[in-house]
């Protein structure tokens, strides 16, 4: 079995970019962020044109990154995975370096991360930020920085997926189990995707148990079943 989970607000409490934007970025991310919502751009434009408004130095970055919080069920469900040989993958749409640095804050290491790149040069003694999209697929809908469904897609075994939000829309279809909670529960739910809803690690963890041990798995009350 793998384990593929997204990371902000589901690893982290919650989204680290917005987070980051909010507090050292010009303002006018709200506007790109505007245009995005009403689909003038992209959501790889988006997050570029945002990480190039970041004003910061990297120890003011670093610093602030340092206290982000994440759900501490991960801890458990990532100490059980390492126990049974359970590989995870973080895929997330976010920021590679901004998960690596919650990741070694928390004492969290030997997790494969494929998210977006994070570029930092300086300018006149001013740090400068940009993204790169090494994870990128151009028939990907709704162009989006990591493609998701591409890196699931490329694993033929067992395997679950743990997510929150709208960039693990398209990445459900894919997956043989989901975790699911917030908005990925109504799209689910409008998709007929059968999914497992959860709150935290600790009840992803309780169900990743017993299907180690071959354990039928509670049904739950919010899951669905495809029809045909």
């Amino acid at each position: 079995m793998k384990a593929f989970c997204d990371f902000d607000g589901t690893i982290s409490k919650e989204d680290v970019t917005d987070l980051v934007l909010d507090r050292f970025a010009l303002p006018e991310w709200h506007d790109v962020e505007a245009r995005w919502e009403r689909g003038e751009i992209n959501s790889r434009q988006c997050m570029k044109a945002q990480v190039k408004l970041l004003r910061a130095d990297i120890e003011e970055l670093d610093a602030f990154l340092d206290t982000i919080e994440i759900d501490q069920g991960f801890l458990a469900f990532k100490k059980f995975c390492d126990e049974k040989q359970i590989g995870i993958t973080i895929v997330s749409d976010g920021v590679d370096y901004f998960i690596r640095r919650i990741l070694a804050n928390h004492g969290i290491t030997g997790v494969e991360i494929i998210a977006n790149r994070m570029m930092r040069t300086v300018e006149g003694g001013e740090a400068r930020f940009d993204l790169a999209f090494p994870y990128a697929s151009e028939g990907c809908t709704p162009a989006s920085g990591v493609c998701k469904c591409r890196v699931l897609g490329a694993y033929s075994g067992e395997h679950i997926y743990v997510g929150d939000s709208r960039s693990d829309f398209c990445v459900s279809h894919e997956a043989q189990l989901v975790f699911a909670k917030a908005t990925l529960i109504t799209y689910c739910e409008e998709n007929r995707i059968p999914f497992v809803a959860y709150t935290g690690f600790n009840e992803v963890l309780s169900t990743v148990r017993m299907l180690t041990r071959n354990e039928p798995r509670p049904v739950e009350a919010r899951a669905v079943t495809k029809t045909a």
